[in-house]
């Protein structure tokens, strides 16, 4: 991609460059004449800064011409503050929480309590005492009607534990609403970590594999979603500073291998494209997911605890145009209070989700769950899959918001000693999808490099040397979510990651593999194709500028449109789309040109069509005088209510309702 061109000088300085120290004093600091290649550069130093330190990070940055350098894949430096970014970076005006300084109650992991001080704020009569409702509610395991689209949302609450101080919590999920007579006041939902038993679905346990040795992990994942990798530096330095310090290992060259959440997940949860679900476990739409081979039931056989939380039932994962699971999926499950939280206390709808229940941050009582659930099986072993969404999904710079929270919650995981016995992932799906920034080449490389950073235990790197030192090797290679899937399930047992048996598996032929493990060497010539990555996601490729008015790009713009009629054509609500205006086209060269095969060109388009001034981004690849498809098709500017006639979440993207 164009700075490619510069790559041989700008490698082969370091064997070339000189620099003097000048001992003289410039306004009270020493300064340092660095020559490279001919070049000299002044540098002031001071006190605070030594000379060597200066040096290697002149050259270091010198050297970041390329995020990653393989002879299989080479995505460009970016920086994130690029100037054709910086504009759109600005601290953001975040709705403040209804009753954020007047609520009613509090609570702790053991109790719920009335805070005397803030009815103040609430018109009650004189000489009236208020009264809460406690009221206890669970996912029953009854169900009533299983081809409801909603199963996955059953509830039943129990009776109305009546208190007008403070009560003890003896469940899971709990409503409380306060007030006078028969007049309410005040209501919110509370959500705790009881310990459970374990679930368990292996009768015969004499053979299973939680009877292996070995030492063990927790293992932790929490997703933010839509964040790109220079997004979380730009919005969540003080996360991005403490996980540093710990010595997380980044991952620069993970690319995204679809469109939005799902398609993302699903390789890493399951092993398996989602396209690949209707023939494995997911046959039709209003299927349920229970079939499915996701990770979790293999630590659940591992003799782990599972949970399974996100902050938002609307946009669930499993849920958003689809049904969910019919059982309890793990161990800690989420969704019935999330759902229930939306209904009846959720406030400040922000776009496509509320981002607060009651006083609180949906986001914020995700991470209290998630601490409080570590305290509670501190003594057991952990898989958790935990997803953030309501307010990273839908704007670029609403994470600002989250960073001092994410902070404080990995530094009070650190004081209680938990991550000394816990791997722990925090990853995105892919960056923002949509708004002013996708449509510079940067913002379009930035949405298809997620953030990855994993933490380690001291511990870890002490006892699996090799394999760690290959996860170190691995952070500048290519890698996608079906490694992650892999990196999974080798964190299940440990006695696999000794250098002995390291060094045996890195001897296999695993090099075109789709999904390998972090934990062995990532082949360097490992391309887009060879990881499963379709070409239009792919960040490896070069790109040239193409004349919007082409036939070549009119052409593949004509087909775009087409193909999306056609994806509505058995949708009579959905109105038909006509191509208004080519904004961009360019044609995407895979690596080095291909003498043998110059029958065939990709060219990706942005479109814009009407009605409804939906813009697409689409890769089509011309072949014997034919056009198709090279993957999906991306939208680019948010679709609000014109799709509201539709429920399938793919169709949502094109369909403008009549």
């Amino acid at each position: 991609m164009g700075q490619s061109a510069k790559s041989p000088s700008r490698r082969s300085f370091p064997v070339r460059f000189r620099y003097l120290f000048l001992l003289a004093t410039i306004c009270g600091g020493a300064f340092l004449l660095l020559t490279i290649n001919n070049t000299t550069t002044i540098l002031l130093l001071n006190e605070q800064t030594p000379t060597s330190s200066i040096a290697r990070h002149t050259l270091a940055e010198e050297e970041e011409t390329f995020t990653i350098k393989t002879p299989g894949c080479t995505i460009p430096g970016l920086k994130p503050f690029d100037g054709a970014v910086k504009k759109f970076i600005k601290h953001p005006d975040i709705p403040q929480c209804r009753y954020a300084n007047t609520s009613l109650l509090d609570n702790n992991d053991t109790h719920i309590w009335v805070k005397n001080e803030n009815l103040q704020y609430y018109d009650i009569p004189k000489d009236l005492n208020v009264t809460c409702c406690y009221r206890a509610f669970y996912r029953p395991t009854a169900i009533s009607d299983i081809t409801s689209m909603d199963v996955d949302d059953r509830v039943q609450y129990e009776l109305c534990i009546v208190f007008d101080s403070y009560i003890e919590v003896a469940n899971e999920f709990v409503k409380v609403t306060c007030g006078y007579d028969s007049t309410a006041l005040y209501t919110q939902f509370f959500i705790f970590a009881p310990k459970k038993p374990m679930m368990t679905f292996n009768e015969d346990t004499s053979d299973t594999p939680r009877n292996r040795s070995g030492a063990y992990y927790n293992v932790v994942v929490m997703g933010i979603d839509a964040i790109s990798r220079l997004n979380f530096y730009r919005t969540m330095p003080k996360t991005l500073s403490f996980l540093k310090s710990k010595g997380a290992i980044e991952l620069l060259g993970y690319n995204k291998v679809g469109d939005n959440t799902f398609p993302n997940l699903t390789p890493m949860l399951m092993g398996v494209k989602d396209t690949d679900l209707k023939r494995i476990c997911w046959p039709h739409i209003r299927s349920s997911f229970d079939n499915c081979p996701f990770v979790w039931e293999l630590f659940k056989d591992a003799g782990y605890y599972t949970a399974l939380g996100e902050d938002s039932a609307k946009l669930g994962t499993f849920n958003f145009g689809k049904v969910g699971f019919f059982g309890t999926p793990t161990d800690y499950y989420t969704r019935t209070f999330m759902h229930e939280a939306e209904i009846h206390v959720g406030n400040k709808k922000d776009y496509n989700t509320y981002i607060c229940m009651g006083n609180k941050y949906f986001y914020q009582v995700l991470l209290d769950y998630v601490q409080a659930l570590t305290r509670t099986l501190k003594s057991s072993k952990l898989f958790g899959f935990f997803w953030e969404v309501t307010l990273s999904h839908d704007y670029l710079n609403y994470p600002m918001v989250m960073d001092d929270s994410y902070e404080k919650f990995f530094k009070s995981l650190d004081e209680s000693q938990y991550l000394d016995n816990t791997i722990f992932i925090l990853l995105s799906d892919h960056g923002i999808r949509w708004g002013d920034i996708r449509y510079t080449k940067q913002g379009r490389l930035e949405e298809r490099l997620p953030f990855v950073h994993i933490l380690l235990p001291p511990s870890f790197r002490e006892m699996y040397g090799l394999a760690y030192n290959n996860l170190l090797q691995n952070s500048r290679r290519l890698t996608t979510p079906f490694d992650m899937h892999a990196t999974l399930k080798d964190l299940l047992y440990t006695d696999d990651l000794n250098d002995d048996k390291i060094e045996y598996r890195s001897r296999t032929k695993y090099s075109h593999a789709k999904s390998i493990s972090l934990f062995l060497p990532i082949p360097t010539n490992r391309t887009c194709q060879i990881a499963g990555i379709d070409d239009h996601w792919c960040t490896c490729h070069k790109i040239t500028k193409m004349l919007t008015k082409s036939r070549e790009a009119q052409e593949a713009a004509d087909y775009l449109v087409k193909h999306l009629n056609m994806l509505v054509r058995d949708q009579p609500q959905c109105a038909y789309l006509t191509l208004v205006d080519v904004l961009e086209a360019t044609e995407l060269v895979v690596g080095e040109p291909r003498e043998n095969e110059k029958g065939w060109r990709e060219v990706m388009v942005v479109v814009r069509t009407m009605p409804g001034a939906g813009v697409f981004e689409a890769t089509l690849r011309h072949e014997e005088d034919a056009w198709s498809l090279a993957g999906t098709v991306s939208r680019l500017n948010l679709y609000g209510d014109q799709s509201h006639c539709v429920k399938h979440y793919q169709l949502k993207l094109y369909c403008y309702c009549h």
